[in-house]
């Protein structure tokens, strides 16, 4: 049965007052659980802001649904909800949302989230949308998906899509909650949510400035390499100065074709595909300092050097890599159709790695040493360790080289 055929739908309460906002915190704060939502405006600003932050939450019997215009509104008011005193917070794939509410002060914390406990239940489509047609025979509006939530002021229409994302998420997240009370995973779900907001917080999981992680800049020589680094910097300048995400001045492909080509005319920048159209048609005089800046350069600072002389690992670190790969995907699937679950729920993907790293760099660690490492894996978590630490260690211990690999050079 659908949430709208249980509870009734209060009026939608738009919160643009300071004053609206303290009592609405105070009002969620006795919620048992609260679905929260967030839009921005990153397709269509340099520095993307949080523009709306939707919250849903139980009333005896009604459900109240309120949209915060956080360009009218600090949200830092909500900080107290959204954290570790207020009620369990349930959102759909939490990273986005996570980073911007930090950012904006309010940061999450005892958080759910609808997308991983879909995951862990092995669904076959796990988008908002998808799963509340599924689980609860709700079909929502994606329409303004792409829309600009910066803009003002906020349309019917506008005010309905915001509700419709929180609306019927608590009653989503009680149908996966029972599924997976059913197959008997729910610390599972918890440990991954955790382990998700964790990773939504921390540092970026690729470190590398802008310019080294387009595609094909590897292959450049140190001079190309140079002049795409200097391309990237007016790139953002240009995006900045316009208030534009930087891949609406010019592609990232198109920048590494003039690292490339080193065009030194304007009509040779114009002869590349993309270079001088739109946007980027104001901006050739800028590509062209910037390809004679990176020419002067002749390479990347020293200290990024690094970045393009990846050390390729001995064919024998290569070949021990594989085999542990082989061996956990293996024992992960034949658990997993053991316990008639699916393969996340035995070891995510994440931990699987962790543990490969584990086995290559342990040589020949004894066993209180491998233990310790596994404990210490992010994400695994109390549940999976106690019920896996044995089986882990031992694929760890059968999968160790009879040399530690060589050091990196």
């Amino acid at each position: 049965m659908s949430q709208s055929a249980v509870f009734r739908f209060r009026p939608l309460c738009l919160v643009e007052r300071e004053g609206d906002l303290a009592r609405l915190v105070e009002r969620a704060a006795r919620a048992d659980a609260l679905a929260v939502d967030v839009e921005a405006n990153g397709l269509f600003a340099y520095r993307p802001r949080l523009c709306t932050v939707q919250l849903a939450f139980l009333e005896g019997d009604d459900m109240a649904v309120a949209v915060v215009d956080a360009l009218r509104v600090p949200v830092a008011p909500l900080a107290p909800l959204l954290g570790a005193a207020g009620p369990p917070k349930v959102l759909h794939d939490l990273t986005f949302d996570a980073r911007m509410l930090a950012e904006a002060g309010a940061p999450l914390a005892s958080v759910r989230d609808t997308s991983v406990a879909a995951r862990m239940l092995g669904c076959a489509a796990t988008g908002l949308a998808a799963l509340l047609s599924a689980e609860l025979g709700v079909k929502v509006d994606k329409q303004l998906q792409q829309h600009d939530w910066g803009r003002r002021p906020l349309a019917d229409a506008e005010l309905r899509y915001l509700a419709d994302d929180v609306l019927h998420l608590l009653a989503l997240d009680a149908r996966l909650a029972e599924r997976g009370r059913a197959l008997g995973i729910e610390d599972e779900i918890a440990e991954e949510c955790a382990y998700k907001l964790a990773t939504a917080l921390g540092p970026p999981r690729d470190p590398r400035p802008a310019y080294a992680r387009i595609k094909g800049a590897q292959a450049l020589d140190p001079e190309g390499r140079a002049i795409l680094r200097r391309l990237v910097a007016a790139r953002e300048a240009a995006a900045e100065q316009a208030d534009l995400p930087a891949f609406k001045v010019v592609a990232s492909e198109v920048l590494l074709e003039l690292a490339q080509r080193r065009p030194a005319r304007a009509d040779d920048v114009r002869a590349v595909r993309g270079a001088a159209v739109g946007r980027a048609a104001t901006s050739v005089a800028a590509w062209l300092r910037a390809i004679e800046q990176g020419r002067s350069d002749g390479d990347v600072p020293e200290d990024e050097r690094a970045l393009f002389q990846p050390a390729r690992p001995p064919r024998k670190e290569l070949a021990a890599r594989r085999a542990m790969e082989t061996r956990i995907t293996a024992w992960r699937r034949a658990e997993a159709k053991a316990r008639k679950v699916d393969e996340q729920v035995v070891l995510p993907g994440h931990c699987a790695q962790e543990l490969v790293e584990i086995a290559l760099a342990r040589g020949h660690a004894e066993g209180a040493a491998v233990d310790a490492a596994i404990a210490r894996i992010p994400g695994l978590g109390a549940r999976r360790l106690a019920r896996y630490g044995g089986a882990l260690a031992a694929l760890v211990t059968a999968a160790l080289p009879s040399e530690p690999p060589a050091a990196a050079v």
